[in-house]
């Protein structure tokens, strides 16, 4: 139960950005498997970001992306250097959700209501006419 867990949270992070994401066209880049170790706490505890990036490397031999197999290695390696089981990593894994660190803007009075307008741009901008003949 926990690697289908494992599983899905494997896919939410290869998802980010993209539509139609299966576990058979799943794949990470290092960025997201950075965030997807940052986010489910396992660095820390002996592991690193940099030993991450080198787990990362290792298993995707070079050519920049993992599928769900390399993944399930690179946990094993994580969990070597963390000195703990791989059922332990898929426990961390469970409460890992893709955060999107973005912020909203606040209201601002003389942008966001129209009615505020002033010149031009109260009668929608301006135009070119050059083209209207």
């Amino acid at each position: 139960m926990s690697e289908d867990l494992a599983q899905h949270v494997f896919i939410k992070y290869a998802s980010i950005g993209k539509t139609g994401i299966t576990l058979a066209n799943a794949t990470l880049d290092g960025s997201k498997f950075a965030k997807l170790c940052r986010e489910s706490k396992l660095i820390g505890g002996g592991l690193t970001p940099m030993d991450v990036e080198g787990i990362f490397l290792r298993v995707s031999k070079s050519f920049g992306r993992i599928n769900y197999d390399t993944f399930l290695l690179a946990l094993e390696e994580i969990a070597a250097k963390k000195r703990v089981s791989v059922d332990t990593l898929f426990g961390r894994l469970a409460d890992a959700d893709p955060l999107a660190a973005t912020t909203k803007a606040e209201y601002v009075r003389h942008h966001d209501d129209k009615s505020t307008y002033t010149g031009v741009y109260r009668a929608g901008g301006p135009r070119n006419l050059a083209g209207a003949r």
